[in-house]
């Protein structure tokens, strides 16, 4: 599994009191064990079972004698087990990834065969406060694929994976600073499912029907990171965050003392319209997403991002998938199933 270790340049700065979870940021995966244990002492060799992994990011502070613990139920609701992240200290407006550990072996008696929905819970507690909070409940689909040959040696073992389907049309726009935080320029971020690289990715952007811009003359499509099965063949589902990064389209200019010449750029607060976000794979239409600049300047704001406690400065970028290179996926799966069960009020995939 591919995740970016690194803070997203579109989380929300502000400084809470406690940590806050990064919603936009919590991602569930199945690991998948090479043994089933029946018991301590009885193990069924070439059977495959899987345990859940949760990684989070919070906004801190999260002060020393801190822990963060997950418990998951079962497919029938049903308490599983509940197991502590190792947890470290973050400084007020700094940001922390944690991680619910698997087994540290092959084996372990709290993995599963089974498949289903499952839930899980993230909670943070430091004794030494007194504080004690939830900080997000969800649940995740766990489906299974077979792998190997049609022999009984391979009968039982299987690839587990969670559904990211519900991914696919939430994407974020946001002002990109890290390079030039005074002149910040557009980019818009997206899911797509299954392996890509930028030889086959390409977005471009659209200002009144017009083409104004494109990664492949004047920007990156870079790839943040991937949520993928536990073996990573070929085949198996993937899913792929992507940044596509309009270099010479910038949201605004606060640069007056460099002598740059801005001549060949566009600039969002300058041109109130309509705006559209293309993306070509493999040279098909695989995505559009629309957004608009009012006549202050501004990109107009759906409110979704605040309204659902995302944890983020980013727009949300309703995005219609287009085509069919994404493969087999499940368009409804936003409805119930988006940030783990936790669907945004408001939303409509286009």
């Amino acid at each position: 599994m591919a995740l970016s270790l690194a803070a997203p340049a579109h989380a929300q700065p502000t400084t809470p009191t406690g940590p806050t979870l990064l919603k936009s940021l919590v991602y569930v995966r199945a690991v998948r064990l090479t043994r089933l244990w029946k018991s301590p002492t009885v193990s069924v060799g070439d059977t495959w079972c899987w345990m859940p992994e949760v990684t989070f990011t919070v906004l801190g502070p999260v002060p020393l004698g801190s822990q963060f613990t997950v418990d998951y139920t079962k497919s029938t609701g049903a308490p599983w087990y509940s197991v502590e992240c190792p947890t470290y200290k973050v400084e007020p407006g700094g940001y922390g990834r944690f991680q619910s550990p698997v087994a540290p072996g092959h084996a372990d008696k709290r993995a599963t065969l089974a498949i289903g929905t499952f839930g899980f819970k993230i909670r943070y507690a430091n004794s030494l406060s007194g504080a004690h909070s939830t900080l997000m409940t969800g649940k995740f689909s766990v489906n299974k694929i077979h792998k190997g040959i049609a022999t009984a040696a391979f009968k039982n073992q299987f690839e587990y994976t969670v559904n990211q389907d519900w991914r696919l049309p939430v994407g974020f726009l946001w002002y990109n600073m890290q390079n030039d935080p005074k002149v910040p320029y557009l980019t818009a971020s997206m899911w797509i499912k299954g392996d890509s690289d930028d030889t086959r990715l390409a977005g471009y952007l659209f200002y009144n029907g017009k083409q104004i811009a494109s990664t492949k003359s004047d920007g990156t499509a870079y790839k943040s990171f991937s949520l993928l099965a536990t073996s990573g063949d070929t085949n198996d589902p993937t899913w792929e965050y992507w940044d596509f990064n309009f270099a010479t389209t910038r949201v605004y200019n606060l640069d007056t003392e460099s002598a740059n010449n801005w001549d060949n750029v566009f600039f969002l607060d300058k041109n109130p319209g309509a705006y559209e976000v293309r993306v070509l794979r493999d040279g098909h239409l695989a995505r559009t997403a629309k957004f608009t600049v009012g006549a202050d300047g501004k990109i107009v704001d759906n409110g979704l991002s605040a309204k659902n406690n995302l944890g983020t400065l980013a727009f949300v970028l309703p995005v219609k998938v287009m085509g069919t290179t994404d493969g087999k996926w499940d368009p409804l799966a936003w409805k119930t199933g988006a940030f783990y069960g936790n669907p945004m009020q408001g939303f409509t995939a286009p």
